[in-house]
């Protein structure tokens, strides 16, 4: 059993580059039915959260970040350098 209400494709490549929602390219969706999208698309998010399948980092990293940092110092041990994202949301 098919439990889907929106369809969303991303086509890329040569001259072919669009993102469909039931097929019906985005562009062309009226702002109102995008935000229907949306809120649908936030309750889902939240199922999923709930479910232990995304994490709230997951969510966080959905938003462009502020500020990003990083040390140029190379750890003697282990090889890496530390780095931070911020987001002020």
């Amino acid at each position: 059993m098919n439990n889907t209400k929106y369809k969303f494709v991303q086509t890329t490549g040569c001259t072919a580059f669009d993102f469909t929602v039931n097929d019906n390219s985005l562009s062309d969706l009226p702002e109102k039915t995008q935000e229907e999208i949306l809120d649908y698309l936030l309750i889902k998010l939240k199922e999923r959260f709930k479910e232990n399948n995304i994490n709230l980092e997951n969510i966080v990293e959905l938003f462009h970040y502020d500020d990003y940092e990083y040390d140029n110092h190379v750890c003697e041990q282990c090889g890496d350098t530390v780095s931070s994202t911020t987001w002020n949301i």
